[in-house]
């Protein structure tokens, strides 16, 4: 229905920063660019769970996407903000209905059909995220299987390399960000909690649980400091060690080993709270 040359594509809970349309046009001026991908943060800061997720955004989010944004390779362009040439939407297909991550796979196809995506900071989309562990359990799970569903419907690039490029690449990282890296996580920890208890290595397991929070502890300063937000944050960065990322990790594998299962799975709507 759009009579326009560009699409801004948002989700109806999101709210915009006032420069959005100025700050991610003016990526079409290079021809390959088919869409631009907008920088997400968390408005409802009001309880842990909310407050380590403002942080989890921040770092996990914006800066990796600012990393493949320096290769045109961003991986996922968010549904609360996302920019598109009108023509390459028509030519992709737009959105489908086949996963429970459609952001995830309509990037997909835009990278498999050879388009630059890139990524903008200064164009902010504010949206309120869960404040209860639940809702958070719950988003995780269809984040987890929707980007599953999402990877396996351009599964050929996983195995053929010189064919899919770059792609071949992406698609490796988000089943290793994905699934790997939680299984690995959960299984370590097990492994070294099984070990210090069995041999007396407690110290040794709190020096090591000790300096992977200061590295993060590092990682949030920066990650903060270069997106100007409030430093109030930085510290979460030692309960998102200790505890948020491993709840994370125990349900990405539970949501791993459903989808493989082919567990029947719903969208699991989220209840706002209308902080926006």
């Amino acid at each position: 229905m759009a009579h326009g040359e560009f699409v801004l594509c948002m989700d109806g809970d999101s709210k915009l920063s006032s420069n959005t349309l100025r700050a991610c046009v003016r990526h079409f001026a290079d021809a390959r660019v088919g869409a631009v991908a907008g920088n997400v943060k968390v408005i409802n800061r009001n309880n842990i769970w909310s407050r380590i997720q403002a942080l989890e955004y921040i770092e996990g989010l914006a800066m990796a996407r600012k990393a493949q944004s320096f290769a045109h390779v961003v991986n996922i362009i968010p549904g609360p903000l996302g920019m598109f040439r009108k023509e390459v939407l028509r030519e992709v297909g737009g959105y489908d209905h086949h996963t429970f991550a459609e952001d995830c796979d309509l990037t997909l196809k835009l990278l498999m059909h050879g388009w630059h995506i890139v990524y903008e900071p200064a164009a902010v989309a504010w949206v309120e995220t869960p404040s209860s562990l639940l809702n958070l359990l719950k988003q995780r799970y269809r984040w987890t299987r929707g980007i599953l569903q999402a990877t396996t419907r351009h599964g050929w690039a996983l195995w053929s390399p010189r064919r899919a490029g770059v792609n071949f690449w992406i698609l490796w990282y988000m089943l290793f960000e994905g699934v790997v890296w939680p299984f690995s996580n959960v299984l370590s920890n097990l492994f070294f909690v099984y070990v210090s208890f069995e041999y007396g290595l407690i110290t040794l397991l709190f020096f090591w649980w000790l300096q992977l929070t200061l590295l993060d502890l590092i990682a949030a300063s920066y990650c903060v400091i270069i997106e100007k937000e409030d430093p109030k944050i930085i510290p979460y960065a030692i309960l998102f060690r200790l505890l948020y990322i491993n709840i994370i990790d125990v349900a990405k594998v539970l949501a791993t080993i459903e989808e493989w299962r082919g567990t029947t799975m719903t969208w699991g709507k989220l209840e706002r709270e209308g902080h926006l």
